[in-house]
């Protein structure tokens, strides 16, 4: 009688408690940048998952893997953004979804923010509702930072105009 053999990637206990130690301490935190970024809980919820997958394969070459969840998330959530303009463009035609549930101010902010570039947004959300410095956000877009003090100056410049 055959015996199925163990998978040749075993998780590694240690990495597991790193990983979950991470995920207790960061979680909150990346879900509520992500939302900022692409406007949704549940498309948040989905890019900050495949972050954590991302962080747990990698886990054993990470220095900093708190940096790297969040770079990981970022760049997630750019490249949902992409996908999520080419499917604008392509449907154009359909109607756009009302969001009640949310207070009308902060449903303004969302719309203005949809308005904005995908790296425009995620230097604004990365600047000013995470806090995270130019240089780091230069690093996540690959950008100098100089890039991203122009990046943000336009981007403020246009939601304040969509919000006045």
């Amino acid at each position: 009688m055959d015996s199925m053999p163990a998978p040749p990637d075993r998780f590694d206990g240690q990495a597991d408690d790193g990983v979950a130690s991470l995920f207790a301490a960061g979680r909150a935190s990346m879900l509520r940048m992500a939302s900022l970024m692409v406007g949704s809980g549940a498309l948040a919820e989905e890019v900050v998952q495949d972050a954590f997958v991302a962080v747990r394969a990698r886990w054993s070459s990470l220095e900093r893997p708190g940096a790297y969840l969040r770079t990981t998330v970022a760049n997630g959530c750019a490249q949902l953004l992409r996908r999520r303009d080419a499917e604008s463009r392509a449907l154009s035609s359909l109607a756009p979804v009302a969001d009640v549930e949310l207070p009308a101010r902060l449903v303004e902010l969302r719309d203005a923010l949809d308005r904005l570039s995908a790296q425009q947004r995620i230097v604004v959300v990365l600047r000013y509702f995470v806090d995270i410095p130019d240089q780091e956000i230069a690093v996540i877009l690959g950008v100098r930072p100089s890039t991203v003090r122009s990046l943000a100056r336009r981007a403020f410049a246009l939601l304040r105009k969509e919000l006045e």
